[in-house]
């Protein structure tokens, strides 16, 4: 005991308080079903629509008594708000720093707080998907949700047209012009060091009067249009039928264009017309093309 003012005297102790606390019929139900059953249960207000976690004895907005229309929710959510505790206080669940969200789970429209775990502080954002993870020792309380633990967005790998996106008629192009160094560096990827691509001399006295390029290097630029543009992503060219109908020479424009032609439904493939152009729109080159168009996969 101390005196802190002359008429003001502070005693210090501690009192030992027991007590029960009732969460109340619906309550309970819900705690129980955590402990008992590890699942998270809400009720639903049929005239409302809407469905309650933690359940309620009455919906907010109708005030009907809702006590008896249990539904059974999934473990998994997304967080639509959130606080970093960075401060100790007695009786926190986990040591700060953490995270506490306001959890949404799936098909319910109410949040409830609760940690938020698998996400580094900094990184923290609403709209991350969670997965409840129960404690592996109740507490009769809240807690026998752990904590909840953030999952992996895995979005669908971006692809092209499928076969069913496809129409007849759709057509893509790709434009480049065939440079010196170009044929030089083809000439070394295909081991084809022919004179009429890379002796001047050599070729002066040919029917064409100067180089040319390989025929295959104009008929390469038809690869960026069926693999990235039509159908796209994740195409597979099984087949490729090319005839050459004019040189490309050094310095020339070459537009490759194909188009779908015909929908082969029994296998799901699609047949194009290709054809390549120079800056004078002339025909370089033209052929078919048969090809299996992406599948699109989800969450893969």
């Amino acid at each position: 005991m101390h005196c802190g003012k002359d008429d003001c005297f502070v005693i210090e102790g501690k009192l030992a308080l027991p007590y029960q606390y009732f969460a109340g019929r619906t309550g309970s139900k819900f705690l129980i079903a955590l402990r008992d059953e590890k699942k998270i249960k809400g009720v639903k207000c049929e005239k409302c629509n809407k469905i309650f976690v933690p359940p309620k004895t009455n919906c907010e907005k109708c005030f009907s008594n809702i006590s008896n229309n249990w539904i059974e929710l999934k473990n998994t959510g997304k967080v639509t708000g959130f606080t970093i505790i960075r401060y100790a206080e007695p009786h926190q669940p986990v040591k700060p720093p953490y995270i506490l969200g306001m959890i949404l789970l799936d098909g319910a429209d109410t949040p409830f707080p609760h940690i938020v775990k698998g996400i580094p502080l900094s990184k923290m954002k609403t709209g991350v998907k969670v997965s409840a993870v129960f404690a592996k020792k109740t507490t009769s309380s809240i807690m026998d949700i752990d904590h909840f633990k953030v999952i992996e967005d895995k979005k669908s790998i971006e692809i092209g047209y499928t076969y069913e996106e496809l129409e007849i008629g759709m057509s893509a192009s790709f434009t480049k012009t065939i440079s010196e160094s170009d044929v030089y560096l083809f000439a070394g990827i295909s081991g084809d060091f022919n004179p009429m691509h890379l002796n001047e001399e050599f070729a002066k006295k040919t029917p064409f009067g100067t180089r040319i390029a390989h025929g295959a290097l104009p008929q390469s630029l038809i690869a960026p249009v069926l693999g990235m543009k039509l159908p796209g992503l994740g195409t597979v060219a099984i087949e490729i039928n090319t005839r050459f109908r004019a040189p490309t020479y050094f310095g020339d424009t070459i537009t490759a264009t194909g188009e779908i032609t015909e929908k082969i439904e029994k296998k799901k493939w699609v047949r194009m017309n290709l054809t390549w152009t120079n800056q004078r729109d002339e025909l370089v080159a033209d052929g078919t093309a048969l090809v299996i168009p992406p599948v699109r996969i989800e969450n893969l």
